[in-house]
């Protein structure tokens, strides 16, 4: 470099670093911030020491970055022969960070009621520690339930997030739904309750305890053979959850699914038989049809899941109970169900529930038969209403059991007649002289 270059680039430097050094002690003066120090402990005279703060201001009000410089100052000294290593110094000014800028960004504090695990988000270990426990409450019947199931750990929901709105919201409906309908007072103010839960938006925090509350319910219910007629409530609750636009339930499928499929084919719902358990099963695979309908395109195996269950309880060693729940189930997701899995056992079930039926003298046993004939008689009803007579023609005459001799010229249905008789007359779709005269 030329020396007259070296002289231009020096006397810049110096005007520069004046000006700004000038700047910095006007900052330092109206911040009232002034730092003092000794120049030398031999002569100690108090100076004023300049802040990298004060510089950064001084920068800044002229548009020019920031030095993001630790704050220390190396000692003054007059020994203006002593050698500083830059290497040495670069070190130990790196050992400390400089902060970060300080700014404002915006992140999702929460989705759908929950908080996503991402950085800007708090994460409090003993809060996620606490959630999980393992049920050991020994004065709840359902408590002792869950903890034989070894190895079972829940997650703790915590009301306490809750606004005091939505916990009363959800004492006055559950309210509701345990006094029952045993005055019209008390069935108007539970049915007011349902149809809100149905309509009211704002309800996305309260679906894990909704959906909790069920399940419970539903298994304690199931287990200790309670109250049919409270299930029945439960189900209908599950319903307006489902009917409810403005809230999503596809994070806790896993949960409320196996409740009501069990309510469908469990064998015992009710202590007395005298209890209405049936209606339970219908309104409960009622249910389970509209859950498919609602995510069966987000999930496509749901259906089929539902479907191999049903088709299980409907086995040859399953109980009368579990298989009127399985008929009903199937008979629910239409024609193409019932084709499939109850066609090729109807009139094997049908000619074993009549010999049984005709040998038995026990009155809750032949209650039994009868409602599992009639479940049959419900789903070929749909059957034979939801297809045409190619349809009819193509399956029923290759049932198992049924007559080969039957004349391919008759009417497809003819193939059922031999094992139902005069039963499948009101099944069929078709105006004749039964179903146009008035009894």
């Amino acid at each position: 470099m030329q020396n007259t270059a070296k002289t231009t680039l020096a006397s810049l430097v110096e005007e520069h670093l004046t000006s700004l050094v000038r700047e910095a002690i006007c900052v330092q003066k109206h911040a009232k911030r002034a730092r003092f120090h000794l120049t030398t402990e031999n002569d100690g005279i108090i100076r004023r020491r300049l802040h990298a703060e004060d510089i950064n201001l001084a920068l800044q009000w002229r548009g020019s970055e920031k030095l993001y410089a630790t704050g220390t100052v190396l000692p003054t000294t007059n020994d203006s022969k002593k050698k500083v290593d830059l290497n040495a110094y670069l070190k130990r000014e790196m050992q400390d960070r400089p902060p970060s800028e300080l700014g404002l960004t915006m992140h999702w504090l929460a989705v759908d009621g929950n908080q996503p695990n991402i950085m800007q988000n708090p994460r409090n270990e003993q809060l996620l520690n606490s959630a999980m426990h393992r049920v050991e409450d020994n004065n709840d019947q359902f408590e002792d339930y869950q903890e034989r199931r070894q190895g079972v750990q829940v997650r703790k929901l915590l009301p306490r997030l809750l606004s005091e709105e939505l916990q009363l919201y959800f004492a006055r409906i559950t309210l509701a739904i345990e006094k029952g309908g045993s005055t019209p007072a008390d069935r108007q103010q539970q049915d007011a309750a349902l149809t809100r839960l149905a309509r009211d938006a704002g309800l996305q925090e309260l679906v894990p305890f909704f959906v909790q509350y069920l399940a419970k319910q539903l298994h304690f219910h199931v287990s200790s053979v309670g109250h049919p007629e409270h299930c029945r409530t439960l189900i209908r609750m599950a319903r307006s959850l489902l009917a409810n636009p403005h809230i999503h339930l596809e994070l806790h499928l896993h949960q409320l699914l196996p409740a009501i499929l069990t309510t469908v084919v469990a064998k015992n719902l009710s202590a007395k038989a005298s209890d209405n358990h049936w209606a339970l099963r219908d309104d409960a695979a009622q249910t389970l049809r509209q859950i498919c309908d609602l995510f069966g395109e987000k999930y496509p195996s749901l259906k089929a899941t539902v479907l191999k269950t049903l088709c299980e309880a409907i086995g040859e060693n399953r109980p009368l109970t579990t298989v009127y729940g399985g008929l009903i189930g199937i008979a629910c997701f239409g024609p193409r169900a019932v084709d499939a899995f109850v066609l090729p056992v109807s009139i094997q079930y049908w000619n074993l529930w009549t010999v049984k039926l005709e040998k038995s003298t026990e009155l809750i046993n032949r209650c039994e038969i009868q409602r599992c004939q009639q479940a049959l008689l419900t789903a070929l009803s749909v059957f034979l209403q939801g297809t045409s007579l190619q349809e009819q023609a193509a399956r029923l005459p290759n049932l198992p059991g049924s007559n080969k001799d039957t004349d391919i010229d008759a009417l497809p249905h003819r193939a059922l007649e031999d094992a139902l008789g005069d039963q499948l007359i009101p099944l069929r779709n078709e105006e004749n002289e039964y179903n146009l005269c008035f009894v």
